[in-house]
């Protein structure tokens, strides 16, 4: 699925008025990336708000896993003078010059007592956006290799959750990317990743590898399976049974900063819908939410979960009065209730 648009909140106070818009050509000389080669560290300055200066310097880190600096400052002649931006009740930090075209040099500005170092310090040689480009898809082909790697250490015996999960894992990415974005069924035909794009597949891909490398849940899980599981991204879903044999499932997810990207709805799955694996303690189960305040005339809920190990597998169709812009579909990995006390 395509998206375009970010939410009206986001974009209120974002979109700048059509008089000075800079030409395509200044519009690009007024973002310059710069590379340091050695340590993997990238800077990039934006220029296009009159008024001040962004400065990023994005911090290479394991594959799939990187960090960021963010500061803020005014042009002063050839020379840019930035500062981090700094959180609620930080004391100020060091302020740092900047200045070079075809090589950027970051050192102290002038003037200060004993400034720390924050790890930005260094010369960095301009990139243009096609060299940016090819060294963002040599770092996602190293995280892609480094998942496929964090992926085979949970040995054989999960395979069958390793399997499902990579078929679920181009959608669970493609949402992760656009979260906070809506869907425009005009939307353009697709056209080449831009650099950008590909450094939000690496992130993304950073995070599939950190749940890999955990490895599956130890511990004695009930055969019930009861318990509390999450997806790595954000989801959570708590297992309980009853006397019955019915479960209360409960679902809660927050895929992005944004409050639209967080809600949580909780159903009852009756014991007759619970469909048992013959010789284990796996189930399946497909329901239809009976919800009292779903219009007559719409389609209800569909719940789809496959408990697989210490897995579920979940899918809602349907469910958009539920889940907003968020969701709740994904591979939730087991963990044991929480003891109070």
């Amino acid at each position: 699925m395509r998206y375009s648009g970010l939410l009206a909140i986001v974009l209120v106070g974002l979109v700048p008025s059509m008089k000075g818009v800079a030409s395509a050509a200044d519009e690009e000389e007024s973002i310059r990336c710069f590379h340091d080669e050695d340590s993997g560290r990238m800077v990039r300055i934006d220029q296009s708000d009159p008024g001040k200066v962004l400065v990023q310097v994005r911090f290479r880190g394991e594959p799939g896993f990187f960090s960021h600096w963010h500061g803020e400052g005014v042009a002063e002649g050839n020379e840019v003078i930035f500062s981090r931006i700094l959180g609620e009740e930080e004391a100020p930090g060091a302020k740092f010059f900047a200045k070079g075209a075809g090589r950027l040099e970051i050192g102290f500005a002038p003037d200060q007592t004993a400034p720390a170092d924050e790890g930005i310090l260094g010369e960095y040689r301009r990139l243009s956006e096609e060299r940016l480009l090819a060294i963002a898809q040599k770092e996602l082909k190293t995280a892609e290799s480094a998942l496929s790697k964090a992926q085979r250490s949970w040995g054989s015996s999960q395979d069958p959750n390793v399997k499902e999960w990579n078929l679920r894992w181009p959608v669970l990415r493609d949402r992760w990317i656009h979260r906070a974005q809506v869907p425009n069924a005009a939307a353009p035909a697709p056209t080449a990743p831009t650099a950008d794009e590909v450094f939000a597949l690496i992130e993304t891909t950073g995070q599939a590898i950190a749940f890999f490398q955990q490895p599956p849940p130890d511990g004695v899980m009930p055969p019930d399976g009861g318990g509390n599981y999450d997806d790595g991204f954000g989801g959570g879903v708590t297992l309980r049974t009853r006397d019955d044999g019915s479960y209360r499932i409960s679902f809660g997810w927050q895929r992005g900063d944004l409050e639209a990207m967080g809600s949580d709805f909780s159903i009852d799955l009756p014991a007759a819908e619970i469909q048992r694996v013959r010789g284990s303690d796996d189930w399946t189960v497909d329901y239809l939410h009976p919800d009292p305040e779903m219009p007559e005339r719409e389609a209800r809920a569909r719940i789809q979960v496959k408990k697989s190990g210490r897995f579920l597998w979940v899918r809602v169709l349907d469910g958009d009065r539920y889940t907003g812009l968020g969701w709740a579909d994904g591979i939730y990995r087991w963990g044991p209730i929480p003891v109070e006390g």
